[in-house]
C-alpha cells in the first residue's frame, strides 16, 4: 500500500527534465521579446538618424548654386533637355523655314547704343550641331549674362561692360580703322574706376577674348588657340591707339616710359582641341570672369576654373543655357 501511495505521489510530481524544459523556454521566449523590442527601437533610431541625415545634405545642397540634389549623384548621361526643347520648337514653328529670323533688342547699357540683334535658323542650327558660332549667338549669350548677373547688381553692372564685336571685327578695322577706334574711345569714356571691357574679338575664322582696363591701360588676351598677339597687328594697333587717345582726352598723366607702351598680358587659359570650339570658350570665359568678379586675371587664370582643356560637358553647359534662354525670352515659340 505504502508503495502504492508513492508510485501515486511520483506520478502526480512534476518531472525535473520537464521543469527545466519549461523554464528554458520561457528564458527564451522572454529574451526574443527583448532582442525584439531592441530592434524595432533600432529601427526607429536608424529612421530617426536617416531622416535627419537626409535633412542635413538636402539643406547643405540648397545652399549651393549649382546643381541643388538631395540624394548621391548617380552616374548617367548628360541630357541637353533645353537644346532637345527649342530644337522641337523651331521645327514646329516658321523658324524652321529656311531664311526665318528673330529680332532680340539690346538695350543702350549692354554695347553703349541700342540695337537689334538678328538670329537666324542657321545660327539656332550652329548651336544643335555644335558648329562654329556667328556674332548673332555671341551677343545673344552677352545678352544672357547682362540680364542673369549684372542686371539688378550695381557693382557687376558698373565693373564689367562690353565691347560690340558688329561694330569693331578684323573687317572693320580693314575697311573703317578710324569708326572703330572712335567707337572704342567712346565706349571707354564711359569709364570710372575698375571697369573692365570684354571683346570677343573676331579675326574673320577664329573668335578670341581681349578684356581692356583702360584706366590702367592693360589688356588681357586669352587665345583658346595659343596664339600670339602679334599675330594680329591691326587688332593690336586699334587697341594701342584707342587707349592712347582715351588718355589724351581724359588728360591723364602717364610716366614718359609708359607713354607708349600698353601692358599686354596673355592669360594661360583653356585650350581647344579642334578648330570649331572657340566661340563656345570665349563665352565661357567671359561667364567665368563676370562669376570670379575680379578686374584683374591672373596670368595663370583662375584657380577655381583652370584646367588644360574644357571638357564637352562644361562646354554643353553654355548651349544650355543659350537654349533656356531663348526659350525664355519667347523668342520661338509655335
Amino acid at each position: 500500500m505504502a508503495s502504492d501511495q508513492e508510485n501515486s505521489q511520483d506520478a502526480n510530481a512534476p518531472d525535473d527534465t520537464s521543469e527545466k524544459e519549461i523554464t528554458r523556454g520561457i528564458t527564451i521566449m522572454k529574451s526574443i521579446i527583448r532582442d525584439r523590442g531592441s530592434f524595432v527601437a533600432a529601427q526607429r533610431v536608424f529612421a530617426q538618424g536617416s531622416q535627419q541625415l537626409s535633412q542635413k545634405i538636402g539643406s547643405r545642397q540648397k545652399n549651393k548654386r549649382d546643381l541643388p540634389v538631395t540624394s548621391l549623384p548617380k552616374k548617367r548621361a548628360f541630357v541637353p533637355r533645353y537644346q532637345i526643347s527649342l530644337e522641337t520648337l523651331v521645327d514646329s514653328s516658321d523658324m524652321a523655314t529656311a531664311g526665318a529670323i528673330r529680332l532680340l533688342d539690346m538695350e543702350e547699357d549692354i554695347f553703349g547704343y541700342s540695337c537689334t540683334e538678328t538670329i537666324g535658323k542657321e545660327d539656332l542650327e550652329h548651336i544643335f550641331r555644335h558648329q562654329e558660332l556667328g556674332v548673332g549667338v555671341i551677343h545673344t549669350y552677352i545678352r544672357f549674362l547682362y540680364d542673369n548677373f549684372m542686371r539688378g547688381n550695381d557693382q557687376l553692372s558698373n565693373r564689367f561692360r562690353f565691347v560690340s564685336s558688329s561694330l569693331v571685327n578684323k573687317a572693320l578695322i580693314c575697311r573703317e580703322p578710324d569708326s572703330c577706334r572712335e567707337y572704342l574711345v567712346k565706349r571707354f569714356m564711359a569709364s570710372s574706376t575698375n571697369n573692365l571691357y570684354l571683346w570677343p574679338y573676331n579675326s574673320g575664322c577664329h573668335w578670341l577674348l581681349l578684356a581692356i582696363d583702360p584706366l590702367k591701360e592693360v589688356v588681357y588676351f586669352l587665345n583658346s588657340i595659343d596664339g600670339e598677339w602679334t599675330n594680329y597687328p591691326d587688332m593690336k594697333q586699334l587697341v594701342d591707339t584707342s587707349i592712347k587717345v582715351f588718355r589724351s582726352q581724359r588728360q591723364a598723366r602717364v610716366p614718359r616710359t609708359k607713354s607708349s607702351n600698353i601692358t599686354w598680358i596673355k592669360v594661360q587659359c583653356p585650350l581647344q582641341r579642334n578648330g570649331i570650339d572657340c566661340g563656345y570658350f570665349v563665352m565661357r570665359f567671359m561667364r567665368e570672369i563676370i562669376n570670379m568678379n575680379q578686374i584683374e586675371i591672373p596670368i595663370t587664370y583662375f584657380d577655381e576654373y583652370k584646367c588644360a582643356h574644357y571638357t564637352r560637358l562644361q562646354l554643353e553647359q553654355i548651349k544650355e543655357e543659350l537654349c533656356q534662354y531663348f526659350i525664355e525670352k519667347r523668342l520661338i515659340s509655335i
